[in-house]
């Protein structure tokens, strides 16, 4: 009997015992588990702060690139303002010598008779309008590409005209001095010039004619042809020639 309750006794103390070791193991446990769960928390508030301070730091870059991106892109405007304002300014340039030159050009018709009194009034309208037109595109202080277009549309008419009614048999008939003293423009001709209307093709194919013919004139006077080439150059340019122009 008294074995017995020794063996029980022993038992109850193996017992207690594994009892405490298993609540000081689940102790520890409790105690990993906390340690863990405080670091997981303190290593995901250093990366919460540190993605916090990256983005703001990628907030930051982002706004640098804008802003630089914003003063070059003002850099570029004041660039192409300037560029534009000295294009003004040269195409006005332009506009205002070629209506210098066109006035001279009317007031030597006058001079010398070329001119009769009816043509120089219309003459001088065409001019106004075209001044008129200049002050109309300038309003804003600028010539835009498409206003100078339209301008040198209607220099490039009155330009015809001038020549047109300068050559014609209305007053003094002029000289095609360039071709010869002797060479006159023929009515088919100057009636063109002086249309208008004069649809810019036909112009064009008109100024492709007389440049041919002032380069042949030119190569004629060389001494670089051979005879069969100067034969040649010679028919070619008669019969260019004689298409628009009389030689008297």
């Amino acid at each position: 009997m008294k074995k017995t309750a020794i063996i029980l006794g022993m038992a109850v103390v193996l017992i207690a015992g594994q009892v405490l070791a298993e609540g000081a193991a689940a102790g520890e446990r409790a105690n990993r588990a906390s340690a863990n769960k405080d670091r997981v928390k303190l290593e995901r508030e250093a990366r919460n702060a540190e993605l916090g301070q990256t983005k703001d730091e990628v907030k930051e870059k982002r706004e640098e690139a804008k802003a630089a991106r914003g003063e070059k892109k003002e850099e570029l405007k004041t660039k192409i303002d300037g560029k534009k304002a000295e294009l003004s300014e040269k195409a006005a340039a332009r506009v205002d010598q070629r209506q210098e030159n066109q006035e001279k050009r009317i007031q030597h018709g006058i001079n010398k008779g070329y001119l009769t009194a009816d043509e120089v009034t219309t003459l001088q309208a065409q001019q106004q309008e075209i001044a008129d037109l200049e002050t109309t595109a300038f309003e804003d202080n600028k010539l835009s590409r498409d206003e100078f277009k339209s301008i040198r549309k209607e220099l490039n008419e009155a330009s015809h005209c001038i020549w047109g009614e300068k050559h014609d048999t209305d007053g003094n008939q002029m000289a095609t001095y360039r071709l010869g003293k002797n060479v006159f423009a023929k009515d088919e001709l100057t009636s063109q010039l002086a249309d208008e209307n004069l649809s810019p093709d036909v112009a064009k194919a008109l100024m492709k004619d007389f440049r041919s013919l002032t380069e042949m004139k030119s190569k004629l006077s060389t001494g670089d042809l051979s005879d069969t080439e100067r034969a040649a150059l010679q028919q070619q340019y008669d019969d260019l020639l004689n298409k628009y122009f009389e030689v008297r």
